[in-house]
């Protein structure tokens, strides 16, 4: 063991805070096996979230202590390809990622414990899917840049279109995981920002009709709902996208 190893005790009680599975919420592999002469083996390591010597994150240490370096608490249970990415690339997977993926990981293994193994499983598989999903959503969502984006001149049609094939978007993913995510409370809200615009610049506002003009009230009064909204939808997707670790390339 390296002099910045885990103690083997601290490594068996993050390995068992994780249940074995990849802490990591895009991978969640299983980890643990044994072998045919009944050896107990890993495909994982008990990885420091803050390193206790030099290493990565070293930087973010400040007045933590040597004690709790090498304590539960700065550990997470990874498979060794993850173990390897987190720690080649310290900038985009910064102690305060690590700590949620854990947290997060471990909420869901105190949240499967008891229940039948298939159901276990199914729940571990949302977890995972979830998580895939909101990159996919916020990937699609920035490509939907007159959402956020605001134009010299506004085009209300092109707004219209965006706004259309958001909502079905929404609806699409809403229909694929479990109510009681996180995920699909946070589409929900997505969902009342675009009912709310819609219902703030009034029914009788034809964007498809509608074109830019400053001495037009109904023109100023969208203009005015419009940028409302966009800073709505900037603030979401800024937060789902810290979140599932998704780093936004326009905002």
């Amino acid at each position: 063991m390296g002099k910045h190893d885990f103690g083997t005790t601290v490594a068996a009680k993050i390995a068992q805070a994780a249940m074995h599975f990849c802490s990591n919420p895009t991978c969640l592999r299983l980890t643990g096996y044994s072998t045919n002469e009944g050896k107990v083996r890993s495909l994982a390591e008990a990885a420091h979230v803050l390193p206790s010597g030099a290493g990565p994150r070293a930087n973010e240490i400040g007045s933590t202590s040597p004690a709790e370096l090498k304590s539960v608490r700065n550990g997470i249970w990874l498979c060794l390809g993850c173990h390897h990415t987190v720690d080649q690339d310290p900038k985009q997977y910064p102690a305060k990622v690590l700590r949620e993926w854990k947290a997060r990981h471990e909420e869901v293994i105190r949240r499967i414990v008891g229940k039948d193994l298939e159901r276990a499983l199914l729940e571990l598989r949302d977890t995972r899917r979830h998580w895939d999903e909101m990159r996919e959503f916020i990937s699609f969502m920035e490509n939907r840049r007159m959402l956020y984006e605001e134009l010299d001149a506004e085009f209300p049609p092109r707004v219209l279109d965006s706004i259309n094939i958001v909502r079905t978007k929404v609806v699409d993913v809403r229909a694929k995981i479990t109510y009681s995510s996180e995920f699909y409370g946070i589409l929900g809200n997505v969902q009342d920002l675009i009912n709310d615009f819609l219902r703030n610049i009034g029914p009788s506002t034809d964007l498809n009709t509608l074109r830019c003009n400053g001495n037009d009230p109904t023109w100023n009064h969208f203009a005015n709902e419009l940028k409302t909204f966009r800073l709505s939808i900037v603030v979401a997707l800024k937060a789902l996208s810290g979140d599932c670790d998704y780093k936004l390339r326009y905002l």
